[in-house]
Formats: C-alpha cells, sequence, structure tokens
C-alpha cells in the first residue's frame, strides 16, 4: 500500500496511506492534510493515486520542491521527498503497512510535532466516555481493545466491535492497527486502519476517547468522588466524609464561594447507604421569599394564588435521601424555626396543609457566610446553628492548597478539550495560573482554563491565552481595578464604589434591601447613590 511518511526537523511525525481518491496537503482548513506552517499555501499540493502511479499537482501557483527541484505537474517516484515549509512528506510506493485497505483522510487532519519518546517510557491509556475517566497503566507491549471479554482492554460502548483494535509499542512509537472494526477508529477528523503515533494522541472509537499518555508525576490525579487534590487539607477532608456519612448527622460544610461545597455533599451522599436514594440540591439565596417555603416544604392545591395544584417540596422528593440546603446563611427567620422543627422531629406539612406528616431525609447545608457571627446578631437562629453544625466540614480556599492547582487544570483542560483533541498547558502558562491569588476559589480555575481553550493559538496553552477578569492583591484577594490616566484617587474611589454596588445588586437579582445590608450600608444612601448613577426606575424615583 502506497503512503506518505510525514517529517519535521528530522523526526518522523506521521503516516497515512493513499487511496484511489484525491487528496490536498495545505496550511487552510479546507485542506485533507493541514499542515500548520505559513510558508505553506493554503491549498499547496494534490497527489492522486491510479492503483499503479501517484501524480503530483501543484495548487499554489509557485511550486513545489520534489527533489529539490520545483514541480508543477509530475509523477512521483518511489521515495520521492516533498518540501512543505519546516515539514517534509516522503512518498513510498510500497509502504511498511500491511493493512488490506488504505488510510481513509477526512474533511481535515491537522499534523502536530509529536514529542519523541523512550521505548521504556511509562505509558497509560486515559479511557473517557463522557464525563467518566479509567486510567489503565500499559504494561506490556502490546494491547487489544474492544467489548470482548477477551481483549485486553475490554470497553462497553454501543458503537465497538468485539475486537475493535490492536496497538503495539516499537521503539518510543505506538504501532495501532484497526482490526477490521465497523465504526472505525478516528485520529480529529482522520479514519486510520494502521498508523504509528507518539506521546500523546487521542484515538476515537465510538463514543470513546483513548488518549495515548505518558505517565509523570503531573499526570496522576488524586480524586475522591470528584474531589481532585492531595493536598493535606484535602485528604483530612476526605477522610472526614468516609467517617461522618454513613451516620445520619447533619453536616455544616463551610468555604468560600467556589470551593466545591456541592460536590463534598455529593461526596456524603454517595458514601452513605442513602446512595440509591434521590439526591436533591436547593440553593436558598435563589429563591424569592414568597416561595422559599412552598420549594422546601410543598403546598396544597388552592393554598396561595397560583397553586392550581397540589406539589411536593424538597423535603418530600428526598424522602429516604440527602437534602442538600446551598447558601443556608439565605434562609428568611421564618422559615428557620420551620426548618429546626422538621430536623428535630421528622415533621414536615405543607403549604396549606391541615396535618404534617413524617419523611426520612438526611440534611446537609452549606455556606460561605460566619454563621455563628450571624446567630450572634440575631440574623441566624442560634439553636439552627447548632442544630446543623453536628459536624462542621471546612473546605480550604484554592490559595491555600496550591499544589493542586495544576492537577484541577488539567482536569479541566480534558474536560472542556474539543473531542479527539490532547491540549497541554505550556509551563509559562502554569506559572501564570500557580502565580494568581484566586479569589473565586476553583470555579474561577475552572472559567480560566475554559477560556484559555477557547482563545489558544496553537494545540497548547501559553502564558498569554491565560486571562483573569481583573488583576487581585495577593495579600488581600481584593480586586484592583485598572488605574486610567488622568483620574484623581477620588475619582477611582467613586468609580470602584459603584462597581461593588453594581456586582452586588447582580449577585443578589436587584433585591435593594440585601444589598444593603450585604455591604453594611442604610438603604436610603444605597438608593442616593443608584439615583446619582441613573439605576433607578421611574417609580422609584417619584416614590
Amino acid at each position: 500500500m502506497p503512503e506518505l511518511v510525514f517529517f519535521r526537523r528530522g523526526e518522523e511525525v506521521l503516516r497515512v496511506g493513499l487511496g484511489r481518491e484525491r487528496m490536498v496537503l495545505g496550511r487552510g482548513e479546507k485542506s485533507d492534510v493541514v499542515i500548520p506552517d505559513p510558508e505553506v499555501s493554503r491549498q499547496q499540493v494534490a497527489l492522486s493515486f491510479d492503483g499503479e502511479q501517484c501524480t503530483l499537482e501543484d495548487l499554489s501557483g509557485k511550486g513545489t520542491l520534489v527533489a529539490g527541484t520545483s514541480t508543477q505537474k509530475g509523477v512521483l517516484a518511489d521515495g520521492a521527498d516533498i518540501a512543505l515549509g519546516q515539514w517534509r512528506a516522503i512518498f513510498r510506493l510500497h509502504g511498511s503497512s500491511q493493512s488490506e485497505g488504505p488510510t481513509e483522510v477526512g474533511s481535515r487532519t491537522e499534523l502536530q510535532p509529536r514529542e519523541s519518546a523512550s521505548r521504556w517510557q511509562p505509558a497509560q491509556v486515559r479511557v473517557k466516555q463522557g464525563s467518566n475517566e479509567t486510567i489503565h497503566k500499559l504494561g506490556a507491549d502490546s494491547f487489544t481493545v474492544g467489548k470482548d471479554p477477551a481483549c485486553d482492554l475490554v470497553i462497553q460502548d454501543p458503537f465497538l466491535s468485539s475486537r475493535h483494535l490492536k496497538v503495539t509499542r516499537r521503539e518510543g512509537l505506538f504501532h495501532v492497527v484497526d482490526t477490521n472494526s465497523t465504526n472505525g477508529t478516528w485520529m480529529g477528523s482522520m479514519r486510520v486502519f494502521e498508523v504509528e503515533v507518539g506521546l500523546p494522541t487521542t484515538l476515537r472509537v465510538g463514543e470513546t476517547d483513548l488518549v495515548l499518555e505518558p505517565v509523570t508525576p503531573a499526570r496522576k490525579e488524586l480524586s475522591f468522588h470528584g474531589i481532585i487534590g492531595g493536598d493535606p487539607s484535602v485528604r483530612q477532608l476526605n477522610e472526614l466524609i468516609e467517617r461522618v456519612a454513613p451516620s445520619s448527622a447533619a453536616v455544616a460544610i463551610l468555604g468560600e464561594s467556589g470551593t466545591g461545597k456541592e460536590l463534598v455533599a455529593r461526596a456524603l451522599h454517595e458514601c452513605s447507604q442513602r446512595a440509591d436514594r434521590p439526591f436533591i440540591p436547593v440553593n436558598c439565596a435563589a429563591i424569592s421569599k414568597e416561595l422559599i417555603e412552598s420549594e422546601l416544604f410543598g403546598h396544597e392545591k388552592g393554598s396561595f394564588t397560583g397553586a392550581t395544584n397540589a406539589r411536593k417540596g424538597a423535603f418530600e422528593e428526598a424522602d429516604g435521601g440527602t437534602l442538600f440546603l446551598d447558601e443556608i446563611g439565605e434562609l428568611p427567620l421564618d422559615l428557620q424555626a420551620k426548618l429546626l422543627r422538621a430536623l428535630e422531629s421528622g415533621e414536615i406539612k405543607r403549604v396549606g396543609a391541615s396535618r404534617p406528616f413524617q419523611v426520612d431525609v438526611r440534611v446537609v447545608a452549606a455556606t460561605n457566610r460566619e454563621l455563628l457571627a450571624q446567630a450572634r446578631d440575631g440574623r441566624f437562629r442560634e439553636d439552627l446553628y447548632y442544630r446543623l453544625c453536628v459536624v462542621p466540614l471546612h473546605l480550604p480556599p484554592l490559595r491555600n492548597r496550591r499544589g493542586d492547582i495544576l492537577s484541577l487544570a488539567e482536569h479541566f483542560l480534558r474536560m472542556y478539550s474539543p473531542r479527539g483533541q490532547t491540549v497541554k498547558l505550556a509551563p509559562g502558562a502554569v506559572e501564570r495560573l500557580q502565580q494568581h491569588a484566586w479569589p473565586g476559589n476553583i470555579r474561577e480555575l475552572r472559567n480560566v482554563v475554559h477560556r484559555a481553550l477557547l482563545l489558544r493559538k496553537g494545540t497548547a496553552i501559553e502564558a498569554t491565552d491565560i486571562s483573569f477578569d481583573q488583576e487581585v492583591n495577593r495579600e488581600t484577594g481584593v480586586a484592583v481595578p485598572e488605574l486610567l490616566p488622568g483620574m484623581t484617587l477620588e475619582q477611582m474611589l467613586l468609580k470602584l464604589e459603584r462597581q461593588i454596588v453594581e456586582s452586588a445588586l447582580r449577585r443578589y437579582n436587584n433585591n435593594r434591601e440585601r444589598v444593603a445590608r450585604e455591604l453594611g450600608v442604610a438603604r436610603s444612601t444605597l438608593f442616593k447613590r443608584l439615583k446619582e448613577w441613573g439605576l433607578t426606575k421611574q417609580e422609584e424615583e417619584a416614590e
């Protein structure tokens, strides 16, 4: 079978079989094989194989160097060298491949430099199916993949064949052979029957991605029910979860916004005897005061305007399972008393109902506020505080566990990377991530990595691809706006004040009373500022 062997800087990168169809090489996205080199035209050259000989046709209008000679059109001799910028392609009339059919090239196959690898470099296969990932270490020099239990790597995928492919290690490279599968083996948009690749490489089979990658310290990921990290504080947290989960005691998860409180609540549920029962999350800050009681306890038909049907509340839905109350510090005081009764007696009563009834619910609450301080100020019931905080779990902020930043970033990188692609973090990007203060914690890191993936220009995320919403003072964690030329300190302070107020209004759904309370200012002062900035409605100004 004829083939093209691609080299970059003297290193073999990829082998592509030539079928009887026309294949276009070039820099543009419409080329069959995309060569990322500015010296290559968008459509540089076309190759056609008629079963006996391969014809080359220059599409650039400038000529293509074949064996050192500028060529417009001609038949390629066996071993002919085609110059493509920093890349070279060697034509072999009788390739080393022994597969029955030619490699099929899809609409866009992008060549990438691959890293050299030692024959004995430890390697692994990362199996990605949706959001689920498993890792398999490679001990032998070859392994088979398929649904058949006799395969070395058995994968349950409806689009996989019983014996789908075989991978053999050869002198630092991996020889991938598709064993006549029904739906094929893919590299990006290219379907391959036989190919040699280096590390890392992503193969797509059915709805599954197989990532051949080296085993390095940076890729070792410690995960406990989705909680990623090897910091001592995280390991201690995981141990507490395992010890506390089997009981039905109430748990309070305390920590800054973005530290993963719901993830911890789900881990508690999954480690408990209630794991096969419902897990119901409720965000107390996202529901209006008029509806929160109905959301928690349900209501009867006709109990209030708009109650056209009876409805179960979160307690009923979570019966036998776990109820996660996020932002518990935002719960109104009158409902705190009803919640306390439900916790102590297990009895709840729907809005408009005459009789209470029993439920079996384990309550896990979470907040980023100092509940005890709120209790002393009269903003949170002290008896409810002690009832909820039977077991407090404190989540460390990301800035206190910097050793986990890289593993978390790589986790989000794998989560959001385009299917079939392997994207890496350049050393400069890693350093930039390590130096940031992360006031938004893990949620902010996830957004930064996702944004960098969208903005990157190459196959790796560079330091210039990393951007933060605002520069942050590392000592205080307070966002500092950019200093604009010609502005005085007083003008900058007024601008910062407005930014803080507008941010609080967005966060609390334009609830002016709550914004005033959170910012520690009088409601009249807040309204005055909003009026000065033109942020009030006409009816409010008249009032």
